[in-house]
Formats: structure tokens, sequence, C-alpha cells
């Protein structure tokens, strides 16, 4: 269990797949506390939103989020160790950056016919997946 959540070895395009839709499994406890969060303050009105707004649900909301995240980076790791094996790290520090702009545009300009500049984006983030997904790495056993 403790490999899966290690950023050492690599992985192949079918398994970063698989792992990518297990990062979705993840979260269903984010999505589940987001929900008990949302379904408490829209019972009452603004002051009851005050009232709920604790550090018990800031806190539980942030470690929820945690495993899947972590989870997703290293995953996100193996993948560019497996393609690119003599610049590893630095291609995942520019991919990840390249993710943090792409998801803060698209978030603030919207995307299709809204933002130009964010449907760019956001395709440019649908080929980096498509790519790491179908890729040959050349590595004949992957041990990620």
């Amino acid at each position: 269990m403790k490999k899966f959540f290690q950023f050492s070895e690599s992985i192949n395009g079918t398994t970063y797949f698989l792992r990518c839709l297990f990062s979705i499994v993840l979260s269903i406890p984010f999505f589940i506390i987001l929900m008990l969060f949302l379904g408490i303050s829209t019972s009452e009105y603004v002051e009851a939103l005050k009232n709920t707004f604790t550090p018990f649900w800031v806190i539980s909301i942030i470690i929820s989020l945690i495993p899947a995240i972590w989870f997703g980076i290293a995953t996100y790791y193996k993948r560019v160790a497996a393609l690119f094996v003599e610049s590893k790290d630095k291609i995942f520090a520019g991919l990840i950056a390249f993710e943090i702009l792409a998801d803060y545009i698209v978030f603030e300009y919207g995307w299709g016919s809204e933002s130009i500049i964010g449907s760019f984006f956001a395709l440019a983030t649908l080929l980096i997946f498509v790519y790491m997904v179908f890729q040959n790495s050349g590595i004949e056993e992957h041990e990620g």
C-alpha cells in the first residue's frame, strides 16, 4: 500500500489511467463531507452558515482531500518518470506548474465560447493526459 503513495518507480499508461480513475474514488470522502456541510448550511439562513463554518469543517474538508491529491501527484510523477527518465524532476515540476496555471485560467476565465485562452489550456491539459496514457515508455517492466 505504501508504494502507491511514494514518489519513486514508474508505471505504464494503462496503470496511469486506472490510477487517475482511482483518484476520483479517493475523492468520495471529500464530496460526502462537502455535501454534509452544504446540507447543514443551506437548511438555515446566512446566520446559520456563520455558525456551521467551524474549524471542524475546515479541517475535515482539508484532511479528506489530502490522500486524493497525494495519490494523484504520485501517479503523475510515476508516469513522468517512465516517459522522461533523464530529466523527470524538471519535466514533472514544469507539468505541475502548467497544470496549476491551466486550472487557474480555466476557472477564472471559463472555456468553450466563454474564453479562447481557457479553451486552449483545457485542450492542452487533455492532450497531455492522452499523451501520458498512450505514449510507450520503452520500459519492459514497471515497478510502481
